[in-house]
């Protein structure tokens, strides 16, 4: 079948297997499992998804694409960005997702993408009904999918389980590396039993026995793949005595390469930083560059936009008079990354790792590549017993690699693929053992406002292994920390929340490398003590000055924020505890900026920050039209003129906040009173739920009538005076400035006072009434299962009619569950809040 719009989009025509594949997702039919060669355009099955969308609208709206490999998430999301900047060039194909789409939009598709550490940009969940594209890793998004992201709170955990969770595909990329996470999406799609949630594996290694579709004798005689299936890579095996002599023969055989481009993979970051350290001084920065998946994002971007990347890009052109250049990886640059060097040394890794690393050496078949492949004579060693630790597997494995490529003519992909998958399972790594999902598993995942003694999520991401992986923690640094700790946990998390890490920020480490890094700034301190933010995975903020090392809290996958003088990064992006320097502030960028007002110039903060910083010569132009965050720095009357805000803006209005925690949907990107807002909502939620169902479903009445009620609770008194909104004004539910005064509020939950409203004011034989007023009670994620807390209830409610609201709101919630399962319900509750966020990122009043 023909694939329409392919190569314009992508710059050639597509493969015999591309086409086989967009016709089966024409007609609904989507393989469980693709098993395609690196360097073929596996990625593609993204586009080719979305092209099919276009001809059958039945087709989930959501593409989610998990790698499990952090570093190359970014690179994944940059190409299906370019994708969906080509099909917005072409207006005919742009007006084809513009007609299933509730609002009107400049990106024909939207892109979201989960890498860890907070880092989202929201735009992805503001339209359901449009076209999306998700990308993230298997903790990342396989969390989220159980109602248990890392990093989120309470309110967006049941917001991205629904929205991962129902209406999508999950496209699992190199699936053989993520056997957990694979039974886990299959899990889901048993539980669900429906068209509305399908798994899709992907693998390049040949060692998926499950594959249902892979290249055909049509493939085979195509003279593109035939070049690449065939691209010469001759081997070269160096045998050394100890770890150390081979990184000096790494090194050395590399060096020997005076042109082209040149792959180094090794199994560790020391190893790789060595080995980078070494080239650096004999060839110049200029010609080496280091890529791991714990780097910062600044660093790691500015890796992608440089010089020695550009020199391994499949498409560059090529002069063979040109010095070599090296690019040092660790995984990080195994699975997914498009590499195409034209040589590669490598220590020895399991055979799966192997296939990986090849797999980005030639790819394109227009020469010949040399491989050295370097180990130590101990690696060689077959056990002379059954190996029973994972290490010794591990060791095991390696050591049958070694013989398996050694009796190898090449390496080249056609070779490579004729191993006999016994033989890939023998010499890969061992896998832990998935564990099973049942759905009262799932039903109790899904009680996110309780309290409930829950297994591990990780048990199901990364399976049950005797060795279990290390987690990992998210770092970042900036330069307000210092001020933050002092106002306590809630003004902390509401600044994270409003002003989220960037991409550019966020540091990985494994936990005990970011403990590290903790704790050697903490000694640094010499007992003054160190300023420390911590986001826990489940949403709980820990801030507090540390003074000695069993105060820091559990750091497992949660994000880390350090002061900038605490130091933890080596100028190549990398966290390291040796690193001692002051680290650069990258928080601020076009569209948002922080700042202190008034401005304390010539004054120094408590931890060393230039109080020039941000003052008004330092301030963009945009600011008098911004979205503010303002958090009052001491405790004084408020009408105090010498009050000082610590203040975070962003130009534009921001996604991600509007369906996020806590009272920060009191900012908006425009004034709108509680009347107004409601009438906004109540019609985005009927643009929605038109663009999602068919004409006259029940569900389109629901959602426009919980948009019309959800937050009439916020003109209680309580709430308005905790908002700071002006006295004898109508009731306000949005402002462009706001100020940091929850603790006023005493519990209250604007919700609930919404519950109470609609309780009375929707009569008692409106259809789906239940489904209404749950929406309204739910939308920041509680009523999962219920306001347990009389504090949460309305004030100027009677205490008997609260008890009595708040205990049917969770028989409700249960009612609900069952009739809809957990996604589902999960996913229509996202589609309210969807509704909110785009009402309250409306720049006016017509916004809708």
């Amino acid at each position: 079948m023909a694939v329409p719009y392919f190569e314009e989009i992508v710059g050639n025509a597509p493969y015999p297997w591309q086409r086989c594949l967009y016709g089966a997702f024409v007609e609904g039919n989507v393989p469980p499992a693709v098993d395609i060669p690196t360097g073929l355009g596996k990625t593609l099955c993204v586009l080719l998804f979305l092209l099919a969308q276009t001809r059958n609208p039945a087709l989930p709206r959501r593409i989610v694409y998990v790698v499990d490999r952090r570093a190359i998430v970014d690179q994944t999301a940059g190409a299906i960005r370019s994708w969906i900047d080509r099909i917005a060039a072409l207006p005919a194909l742009a007006d084809e997702f513009e007609r299933c789409s509730a609002f009107p939009s400049d990106r024909p598709v939207r892109l979201g993408v989960l890498r860890g550490g907070l880092a989202d940009d929201g735009e992805w969940r503001v339209d359901p009904a449009r076209p999306s594209v998700v990308v993230g890793t298997v903790d990342m998004i396989g969390s989220r999918i159980l109602f248990s992201g890392y990093g989120d709170g309470r309110s967006r955990r049941p917001m991205h389980a629904g929205l991962l969770g129902h209406d999508s595909i999950v496209m699992l990329d190199e699936a053989h590396l993520s056997p957990a996470m694979k039974a886990l999406l299959r899990d889901v799609e048993r539980i669900q039993g429906h068209s509305k949630f399908r798994t899709m594996t992907l693998s390049a290694t040949g060692a998926d026995a499950s594959a249902t579709f892979s290249l055909s004798a049509k493939d085979e005689d195509d003279p593109a793949v035939r070049r690449r299936l065939r691209a010469v890579k001759t081997p070269r095996f160096r045998s050394v005595e100890k770890p150390a002599g081979r990184i000096s023969e790494i090194r050395e055989r590399a060096a020997a390469h005076r042109a082209g481009s040149v792959a180094v993979f090794v199994r560790t970051v020391a190893d790789a930083g060595k080995i980078a350290k070494k080239l650096i001084g004999k060839f110049g920065a200029e010609r080496v560059a280091l890529l791991t998946g714990t780097l910062r994002g600044k660093e790691r971007a500015e890796l992608a936009a440089g010089a020695v990347w550009r020199r391994f890009l499949p498409d560059r052109g090529r002069d063979a008079g040109t010095p070599s250049v090296y690019l040092v990886t660790t995984s990080a640059g195994e699975v997914g990354v498009d590499l195409d060097a034209d040589h590669a040394v490598m220590d020895l890794a399991t055979l799966d790792s192997m296939i990986q690393r090849l797999g980005r050496v030639n790819r394109s078949g227009l020469a010949e590549a040399k491989v050295s492949v370097v180990y130590t004579k101990k690696e060689a060693e077959k056990p002379d017993k059954t190996p029973k630790t994972r290490l010794q597997k591990l060791e095991a494995a390696r050591a049958k690699t070694l013989e398996v490529l050694q009796r190898l003519p090449d390496l080249s992909p056609a070779t490579l693929r004729n191993i006999d998958k016994r033989t890939l399972e023998e010499c890969s790594a061992p896998s832990s053992r998935p564990a099973r999902l049942h759905a009262e598993v799932v039903e109790a995942f899904a009680a996110t406002s309780a309290s409930l003694p829950l297994p591990p999520v990780s048990v199901y991401l990364r399976g049950v292994s005797e060795d279990p992986e290390t987690p990992e923690s998210f770092l970042l640094w900036r330069r307000e920390v210092a001020d933050l700790v002092p106002l306590g946990e809630n003004a902390a998390g509401e600044a994270l929340a409003f002003f989220r890490p960037s991409a550019d920020e966020i540091a990985r480490a494994p936990e005990r490398s970011a403990r590290d890094v903790v704790e050697s700034a903490l000694r640094r301190r010499d007992g003054t003590g160190l300023p420390l933010i911590v986001i826990e995975p489940g949403g709980d903020v820990f801030a507090k000055v540390l003074r000695n090392e069993s105060e820091i809290p559990r750091l497992d996958y949660a994000t880390v924020v350090l002061p900038t003088t605490a130091g933890g990064l080596e100028p190549s992006g990398l966290p390291s505890g040796a690193a001692e320097d002051e680290v650069s502030d990258v928080g601020d960028d076009r569209d948002r900026c922080r700042y202190m007002e008034p401005s304390a110039s010539g004054e120094e903060g408590e931890d060393g920050n230039d109080g020039n910083r941000g003052s008004e010569e330092a301030r963009p132009d945009w600011l008098d039209g911004a979205t503010e965050l303002r958090i009052p720095l001491h405790d004084v009357d408020e009408d105090d003129a010498e009050e000082r805000f610590l203040v975070y803006a962003h130009r534009r209005p921001d996604p991600a906040r509007q369906t996020g925690e806590g009272d920060l949907t009191w900012l908006g990107a425009s004034t709108q009173t509680v009347d107004e807002h409601c009438s906004l909502v109540g019609d985005a939620a009927r643009r929605i739920g038109a663009a999602l169902f068919s004409r006259g479903a029940p569900e389109i009445e629901a959602l426009e009538a919980a948009g019309r009620w959800h937050d009439r609770g916020k003109a209680r008194r309580v709430w308005q005076r905790a908002a700071g909104a002006p006295a004898n004004h109508p009731p306000l539910a949005k402002s462009t400035k706001g100020r940091l005064r929850s603790e006023l509020l005493g519990g209250y939950r604007h919700e609930f006072g919404s519950l109470v409203e609609a309780e009375r004011g929707i009569p008692a034989d409106v259809p789906n009434r239940d489904l209404v007023l749950h929406l309204i009670a739910a939308h920041h994620g509680w009523t999962r299962p219920g306001f347990s807390h009389p504090r949460q209830w309305d004030p100027d409610a009677p205490t008997a009619l609260n008890r009595k609201l708040a205990v049917e709101a969770a028989r409700r919630f249960a009612r609900l569950q069952a009739e809809h399962g957990p996604w589902r319900l999960a996913w229509l509750e996202a589609l309210l809040k969807a509704a909110d966020a785009h009402a309250s990122s409306a720049p006016s009043h017509g916004g809708t």
